[in-house]
């Protein structure tokens, strides 16, 4: 299913049938292959009510692909979506938070990601049939996860059916090793804020090198360059929570091999930088002991690696999300 060639995302009112059009759609529905009201062709209308930077388009083209491929192994019958059609049977509306859920409000919380009606063969539903999903801040991933399972609900799937990985309640089953993810994730997270925090010292102490207080910016870069060596606490830890993804289901959903060249550039980055940092403090003693020429080799050691530095990657929170499987 082409989303960009059949359809657009549509922003504002959602456009309702009228009441001729919604008798005609049921019978229709009923009296169709498989009896689902959903089987057959499908309508589809797609409203981005969120504020989010995700390309909805795409995540929603990947999940309603997904139905059509499996429909007929999970739900028992075949169904096609169309978007741009007249008579609208299915609308997914994408939401800020929570608080906006309409078809699920009496039982909304902030554990509540999205709402759709458990439509079973026999059922009449008002069309169009609506989907709410809640994008808030959410990863990529998981805001399909949650497009998929509600789409499930609507084609008559509840928790307990397969496929377990869409359908279950249980974060685990749809996303094996939610929690090392996770885990990952974070430490990466850290990583980021400790290169930061690191590069805010470094540059502080270089400060005080260019006003002539040696001392003062010799314990400063030595404070970088411990800093800069924690990185690398961070990289272990992110590959501690990445053993977990070794041996669980449906492996193929972290790129492990990425994962890994994230991992070493975290702690070639490091390496390097504090080894800058820690020339830096040698130079630093150096003048303040009057040794100008050992203090000029260092600088200009410690400006070559500098160099060096700004070639090498340093991985993204955003591009090991995607590795993980959390973001697209």
């Amino acid at each position: 299913m082409d989303l960009s060639r059949r359809g657009v995302l549509a922003a504002g009112a959602v456009a309702l049938a009228g009441c001729a059009d919604l008798e005609e759609q049921a019978d229709r529905r009923l009296s169709s292959s498989g009896g689902h009201p959903l089987s057959g062709t499908t309508s589809v209308a797609i409203y981005d009510r969120s504020e989010s930077d995700h390309d909805l388009q795409a995540l929603s083209t990947e999940a309603f692909d997904f139905w059509e491929a499996n429909a007929p192994t999970y739900a028992g019958f075949e169904t096609t979506f169309l978007f741009g059609a007249d008579d609208l049977d299915l609308e997914v509306i994408f939401l800020n938070d929570g608080s906006e859920l309409q078809g699920c409000a009496d039982h909304a919380t902030d554990d509540i990601l999205g709402c759709a009606p458990l439509l079973q063969a026999d059922h009449d539903p008002s069309f169009p049939v609506t989907i709410e999903v809640v994008v808030d801040d959410r990863p990529f991933g998981d805001v399909r996860v949650t497009l998929k399972h509600e789409l499930g609900h609507a084609l008559g799937l509840g928790h307990d059916d397969d496929p377990a990985y869409v359908m279950s309640n249980d974060i685990e089953d749809r996303l094996p090793e939610y929690e090392a993810r996770i885990a990952v994730r974070d430490a990466f997270e850290e990583a980021w804020r400790t290169r930061n925090a690191a590069t805010e010292t470094y540059n502080e102490a270089v400060s005080r090198w260019d006003s002539g207080d040696p001392p003062a910016a010799e314990s400063t870069f030595e404070a970088a360059a411990d800093t800069y060596r924690d990185i690398a606490i961070h990289a272990d830890e992110a590959e501690t929570a990445a053993r977990a993804f070794e041996s669980m289901p449906r492996r193929d959903t972290v790129d492990r091999e990425e994962l890994s060249q994230y991992v070493d550039q975290l702690r070639a980055w490091a390496d390097t930088a504090a080894e800058q940092a820690e020339l830096m403090a040698t130079a630093a003693a150096a003048a303040d002991s009057g040794d100008r020429q050992t203090a000029r080799d260092r600088q200009r050691e410690a400006q070559d690696i500098g160099e060096t530095l700004k070639s090498k990657p340093f991985p993204s929170p955003a591009a090991v999300a995607v590795a993980i499987g959390l973001m697209r």
